[in-house]
């Protein structure tokens, strides 16, 4: 099957000259049988790579994911240029932008919260 993940940890379902994208995996398997296309595993060992990769990435928020850099990692807002090395920061970049700021998975996102407080924490002290 021809999934691709995209720059913007997005998910790329190609069938001919046509393609179909989704935010994560999940997402796109669903699509992808909405529109009647096969759902197949080729490679075990990539398929369970790409998974982890797409958990990894997975933030609780609308439109926001986790890009990696040199120095670790910032947070992108999918749609825009919109980046920021804090959470918080984004979410302010984003609301003043008029864009639209969403929880999907509050665990999730109380997660993310979590880790970006920590990572300033640890730069403090």
């Amino acid at each position: 099957m021809n999934v691709y993940q995209l720059d913007d940890m997005s998910w790329e379902y190609q069938f001919g000259e046509k393609s179909l994208n989704a935010n994560t995996l999940k997402e796109l398997e669903v699509l992808v049988s909405l529109y009647g296309l096969k759902w197949s595993r080729l490679d075990d060992k990539l398929a369970s790579e790409s998974v982890k990769r797409d958990k990894l990435n997975q933030t609780g928020f609308l439109n926001v994911y986790i890009k990696p850099t040199s120095k670790g990692y910032v947070w992108c807002y999918r749609g825009s240029d919109l980046t920021s090395a804090s959470l918080e920061v984004l979410k302010k970049k984003v609301l003043k932008e008029g864009l639209e700021w969403k929880v999907v998975d509050a665990e999730l996102a109380n997660e993310s919260f979590s880790t970006d407080l920590k990572k300033f924490s640890k730069m403090l002290f």
